[in-house]
């Protein structure tokens, strides 16, 4: 009998198995450097778990669900461990739904810095650009409008402070173009304290190398105590096989600050790398500079 309901429970795990795809990836790195105006030190810079899970739901549509847990350091001694972006959502022939609580990043340094192997503790959105936020989330993209074109729609509640309906909400409209060489992204934000911001980036693959530009301007924020006025970034990325070289630049007008950082990847393996990252910051409330070495795992 023991045997029997043993064999019942084993074929119905397997049975779930089978009607969901879970994985599991996530990231370790250590580093030595400073930040600006920071003193050297050995440091956790990457330390995150990921759970993703896809079920297909039949008729086109797809179920999916992903989890990040940050763990850095360890007991007693600066430990971290922290949720992170949490998203469920709905894709098929419409498009896709995602709702959540997410980092919502820089707008427009992932194509802007065109990937350049920059590796600092000040990465310089945040500390010159905009810097991201925490954020509770939903996410309509729209099937391809085109090839290579989606549009989507993004109700941004909460900013900084998920799970309070009294903070900053937004409402952003905009679209992504990717074919071939060329990346773009474009967007508008409307936020509920009568600040606006456009933001445009893209990239572009020479071959040889990947360059990158990004562009945000903000408007009303200095009359509601934000962000007002321009910021632009720049980057150039050159894959030599296992080693990539790079630089980026970041501007910005609001505050008449701006900085530049160059890095170089060595990959041991195509889940290990070694880097070197040099940056300096200047015309700003923390001028100087700053280095980082780091040895990184990608699972």
């Amino acid at each position: 009998m023991k045997k029997t309901l043993i064999a019942v429970a084993a074929a119905a795990l397997s049975m779930g198995a089978m009607a969901q795809n879970v994985t599991l990836s996530g990231k370790f790195a250590v580093g030595y450097g400073k930040a600006i105006g920071g003193a050297s030190n050995f440091h956790v810079t990457d330390g995150d778990v990921k759970f993703s899970a896809s079920e297909d739901l039949g008729g086109g549509l797809k179920a999916n669900a992903a989890m990040e847990v940050q763990v850095r350091g360890r007991a007693a001694t600066n430990a971290t461990i922290n949720g992170r972006n949490a998203t469920i959502g709905v894709s098929g022939g419409f498009g896709s739904i995602t709702l959540g609580a997410v980092d919502a990043a820089n707008g427009i340094v992932g194509l802007g810095f065109a990937g350049a192997p920059v590796s600092l503790a000040n990465g310089y959105d945040g500390l010159i650009l905009s810097g991201g936020a925490n954020v509770d989330w939903a996410n309509y993209t729209t099937p391809a409008l085109l090839p290579g074109l989606t549009a989507k729609l993004e109700r941004v509640d909460s900013v900084t402070a998920p799970g309070n309906n009294r903070a900053l909400a937004a409402n952003v409209i905009g679209a992504n173009y990717s074919a071939g060489a060329v990346a773009v992204a474009v967007d508008y934000t409307d936020f509920n304290n009568d600040r606006t911001r456009v933001r445009a980036s893209g990239s572009y693959n020479l071959g040889i190398a990947v360059l990158g530009l990004g562009y945000e301007d903000n408007r009303g924020g200095a009359a509601v105590g934000g962000p007002a006025g321009t910021q632009t970034a720049f980057g150039v990325n050159v894959p030599l096989g296992a080693v990539s070289a790079g630089l980026i630049f970041a501007k910005s007008e609001e505050n008449n600050t701006q900085g530049w950082g160059v890095g170089m990847n060595y990959s041991l393996s195509k889940r290990t790398t070694f880097n070197v990252s040099y940056g300096d910051q200047t015309r700003g409330v923390a001028d100087g500079t700053q280095y980082r070495l780091r040895l990184l795992h990608s699972f």
